[in-house]
């Protein structure tokens, strides 16, 4: 089901709101966040605060029915046919020798997108010998380099801050 753009976002912002207090972070992502014209379905990116994945997962499922779910997102059709895409990142590891950093912002970014966005991206990671990956982040060597906020993975890539509603079409 599609969505205008004024319809979408304030069906995401009531979700987003009512998310929030089980979250460190949350955001709107998608092509709502894009701003385009009509929207296919709404993306979430969340941080949720410890021990508080099921509780979210609940909450929207009881507006809703699960139709998949996988390690770091799930996908929920609404009543009224609508589809929300929910994203978990992952908080910071404590490893002592290799601690790995949240991947909020990678996966804000990746599902963000728009696709082509997203090849162009990762086309520009590997012509700096780096790897963009989705849902990790920016890599070098197998080790993150770039992962937490958006405007580091841009920085990574030698690139300025690119704003969303930009993201269509590459430079």
């Amino acid at each position: 089901m599609s969505l205008t753009l004024d319809k979408a976002r304030a069906l995401a912002e009531r979700i987003r709101d009512e998310l929030a207090p089980m979250c460190a972070r949350i955001d709107i992502a998608g092509s709502i966040r894009r701003a385009r014209p009509v929207c296919g379905d709404i993306d979430i990116v969340c941080l949720p605060h410890a021990n508080q994945r099921d509780a979210i997962i609940t909450r929207c499922t009881r507006q809703g029915t699960l139709v998949k779910q996988g390690q770091q997102y799930v996908m929920i059709e609404l009543r009224g046919g609508v589809q929300l895409d929910l994203w978990f990142a992952h908080r910071a590891g404590d490893d002592l020798f290799e601690p790995e950093p949240n991947n909020y912002g990678i996966l804000l970014l990746s599902r963000t997108g728009s696709a082509a966005h997203n090849v162009f991206l990762a086309s520009r990671a590997k012509s700096l010998g780096l790897h963009f990956h989705p849902h990790q982040g920016v890599t070098s060597r197998g080790r993150i380099v770039a992962s937490v906020e958006e405007s580091d993975i841009f920085r990574a890539l030698n690139l300025p801050f690119i704003e969303p509603e930009k993201r269509e079409v590459q430079p």
